[in-house]
């Protein structure tokens, strides 16, 4: 009893912690400066308006390419299907920063692309239509075509999970499969498809890479020049509170959505979906539509991505480069084992105790993914300055900010994996430990541990690609003269090398694959 009592305390203790930088970025909404009269008749009515373009945007062409591409491959086989089941998850692979980098080179008025087709229509820029890829619509674009997954997944998932005795009943009233398509597929996926959207949406609003690639002003790129433009804390805050209560505005109504609509079908009548065999042109057809967000999301700018860092390699990777790439190593390492561990203590606190406190505390700490990188990166600076004013402990700057930013940000997925993994392992094989007189602690690594080693495993898999991947909070809290490959990567395009800037990105897309097809190969099981 006193060790479950420990375990609460612990998680209890955790998730104060674990909060306060959300607490500290709440307080400064209200506060007053002398600089924020600036910025709200400056820029902030640009941010806000920016900020909604892109989301409406984004909403509008991942819905569109993530659903198309789910009902496709749940309803159908045709050339290629079986590729395409991994193939559309790949753009989850590469950061969007980096897909912006690769549109940028080839497509800006100096690109590789634009370069070549201007010479083989033999005009100069002036005498054509020249769509701007550095424009705020590109970035919507380049977002979409990465983002598009989160509802290609999640619609997937609905419809592999719906009966189709609901296609059987269409096609009994003379449907056509177009018909059953728009009449019947799209009105019982709403949910599923606003879910995703939504998902893709507060990714595209907090980003940082590709819109400050793309010289678009948003919330984020505000953030980041209050802060290091103006130096202030207070301003820096109280934009990124706008933008959490925001993001939490999306949460809320994500979530309002799927508690009032049913998500599959059940009970005894369930019959898996049957696919349906294409041939001829609807073969074509099919292939065709899902090999273009495949080939914009993924094969387009890894192809390009590879080429400059086969023209590059040789001059970037030197001792500099091995020791920022060792320190990214050591970074992610570290930092899976230490999240991982945590998130276990979590959710193996709810299980043997079987509190709502427990459970409360454990959703309570799973909000900090749902916070972009930027904000809580000032959050942990406003909470760290205190801390060094009451105890004289610089933690500003130091590694120590740098692993905190990571657990707040990325706990929740490691806890979200515990909790799929214990939720396979039935109660009663607790029970049965304790009629043996096994110790909690026998229990687990007698019983739970072989059963819940692969959520284990992928959990501290992910964490580690999340935090290679990780820009703007790694940014803003590294110590100084301390780089990861994301940091690099940036800082070469800054200095507009960016042949150069392919080397590290390279090294994070290709973990990032690795990580991808092993999400892959769990869905398919």
């Amino acid at each position: 009893m006193k060790y479950l009592n420990k375990l609460t305390i612990s998680s209890l203790f955790l998730t104060l912690l674990i909060s306060m930088p959300a607490l500290f970025i709440l307080s400064n909404i209200f506060v007053t400066t002398p600089n924020w009269t600036h910025l709200v008749d400056t820029v902030l009515l640009g941010y806000i308006l920016n900020s909604l373009y892109i989301m409406v945007g984004v909403a509008v062409l991942t819905s569109i390419m993530g659903f198309t591409t789910a009902y496709i491959t749940s309803f159908f086989t045709f050339s290629g299907s079986n590729f395409f089941h991994y193939a559309l998850i790949l753009p989850f692979a590469i950061p969007t920063y980096i897909v912006s980098y690769a549109y940028g080179g080839m497509f800006d008025i100096t690109g590789s692309v634009t370069t070549f087709i201007l010479h083989l229509l033999g005009k100069n820029l002036g005498e054509v239509y020249f769509f701007d890829i550095m424009s705020i619509e590109g970035a919507i674009l380049v977002m979409s075509f990465v983002l598009y997954p989160y509802v290609y997944l999640i619609s997937k998932t609905y419809l592999n999970s719906e009966s189709s005795s609901i296609v059987d009943a269409s096609k009994t009233m003379g449907l056509t499969n177009f018909q059953i398509f728009y009449k019947v597929i799209i009105p019982i996926s709403r949910p599923a498809i606003v879910a995703g959207v939504i998902l893709a949406v507060m990714e595209a609003v907090s980003d940082f890479g590709v819109m400050d690639y793309y010289g678009v002003s948003t919330f984020v790129t505000g953030i980041f020049r209050t802060w290091f433009g103006m130096g202030s804390v207070e301003d820096a805050s109280k934009l990124a509170s706008m933008l959490m209560l925001f993001i939490f505005v999306l949460i809320f109504l994500e979530r309002y959505q799927r508690k009032n609509t049913r998500y599959r079908s059940a009970g005894k009548d369930f019959k898996p979906i049957k696919k349906e065999k294409l041939s001829g042109y609807k073969n074509i057809l099919a292939f065709i539509l899902c090999f273009i967000p495949f080939f914009l999301g993924f094969l387009l700018p890894f192809s390009q991505m590879s080429y400059w860092f086969y023209l590059s390699y040789k001059s970037t990777i030197n001792d500099d480069f091995l020791t920022i790439f060792y320190q990214t190593l050591s970074l992610g390492i570290g930092t899976s084992i230490l999240i991982t561990f945590l998130a276990f203590v979590f959710t193996y606190n709810v299980r043997v105790h079987k509190s709502k406190l427990a459970d409360y505390i454990t959703q309570i700490s799973k909000l900090g993914y749902s916070i972009p990188g930027s904000v809580i990166a000032v959050g942990i600076l406003s909470f760290f300055l205190i801390i060094n004013k009451a105890f004289d402990i610089l933690l500003v700057g130091s590694i120590v900010a740098v692993i905190f930013g990571y657990v707040v940000r990325f706990l929740a997925i490691s806890i979200n994996n515990y909790e799929s993994g214990f939720a396979k392992i039935p109660q009663t094989y607790d029970d049965a430990c304790k009629t043996m007189d096994i110790s909690t602690f026998g229990t687990f690594f007698r019983v739970i541990f072989p059963l819940i080693k692969n959520s284990i495993i992928v959990s501290l898999i992910i964490i580690f690609i999340e935090v290679i991947k990780e820009l703007p909070l790694t940014m803003i809290l590294r110590p100084f003269n301390f780089d990861t490959l994301a940091v690099f990567s940036h800082e070469l395009v800054g200095q507009a090398q960016i042949f150069e800037s392919s080397v590290p990105a390279m090294f994070i897309v290709i973990l990032g694959i690795i990580s991808v097809l092993i999400l892959a190969q769990k869905m398919k099981n």
